[in-house]
């Protein structure tokens, strides 16, 4: 359910911007957004989710980690990332989170491979101390390994809870994750974006102007990026020209390929159940998963 008028135009008063204008955005599918319209230009306004929206593991207070990757890809990049110019996390206002960025022109549409991987490089150059989803309520810790292995059990654990799977199925696939973990090594904590899709990637004429929604985003392996890319088949030749370095090919790389795959894949069976009551659609995904990991067989 939208934010009633009145509320978003007492959030706008309180971030400064008296008497906008503003009109829904329709793309995207988990925050409420708005384009707002002032004498200052554009921008737009987004809103989290009510609390009670059923959410994957990392989903729980996943707006507070944009603030400072947005400032990180700013500082550190020549990405085009729109800036964060106002947040409030207080819930004084309203009982969900929200932010103001600066609005960046540009539709969906073709883009150059070559420019993605050329971006996409420099978002991995950033990175932490720690792996995992930064600020926010999911854990983060010291090794690739064991945080990735935590993340695939909370993320089946969202699947059983949901009843998307029942119990036999989520040990199966605990169990195949655990037998091939050693194929998961350590690599330095690079920031991932993880949801490089048409919608996040704004062009004018061919060229990338903007790329949006870092929310997704969490220090790990650069090869669960390239993963998320396989299943929007945007991990191209030209996409690795540009990103100036090869994939690892080696059969290790490909076991992971695989265990990252599947790990973006699942995430759509508790999204199409939890919050889309498709259990059809759900099971579909669960067997799409399935399918995928009878392969390391």
């Amino acid at each position: 359910m939208m934010l009633a008028t009145r509320k978003i135009e007492q959030l706008l008063r309180n971030a400064g911007f008296n008497g906008c204008p503003v009109a829904p955005i329709g793309a995207g599918h988990y925050n409420e957004s708005y384009v707002i319209d002032s004498d200052k230009g554009k921008f737009v306004l987004r809103i989290a989710p009510p609390d009670n929206t059923p959410k994957l593991f990392y989903e729980i207070d996943m707006m507070k980690s944009e603030v400072n990757i947005h400032r990180l890809a700013r500082e550190h990049t020549d990405v085009p990332v729109p800036e964060i110019i106002y947040h409030d996390f207080s819930r004084e206002l309203i009982d969900r989170d929200y932010l103001i960025m600066a609005h960046l022109r540009g539709r969906s549409g073709a883009f150059d491979d070559r420019e993605l991987g050329r971006y996409v490089r420099q978002i991995h150059a950033i990175e932490s101390a720690e792996y995992g989803y930064p600020e926010r309520a999911a854990p983060m810790g010291q090794t690739w390994p064991a945080v990735f292995q935590s993340y695939v059990e909370l993320i089946f654990d969202d699947c059983l809870s949901c009843g998307v799977i029942d119990d036999s199925e989520h040990r199966h696939f605990l169990l195949i994750f655990e037998r091939h973990s050693d194929a998961v090594v350590d690599v330095p904590p690079s920031l991932l974006h993880l949801d490089l899709w048409t919608q996040n990637i704004l062009t004018v004429d061919g060229r990338i102007t903007a790329i949006l929604d870092f929310d997704r985003g969490l220090y790990g392996d650069p090869e669960l990026e390239f993963a998320v890319l396989d299943t929007y088949g945007y991990s191209t030749p030209d996409f690795f020209e540009g990103y100036g370095k090869p994939r690892p090919t080696d059969s290790n790389a490909q076991i992971r390929q695989r265990l990252y795959i599947v790990y973006e894949l699942i995430k759509y069976a508790f999204i199409r159940v939890a919050r889309g009551g498709n259990m059809a659609t759900g099971r579909s995904h669960v067997e799409q998963c399935r399918r995928i990991l009878q392969e390391l067989q």
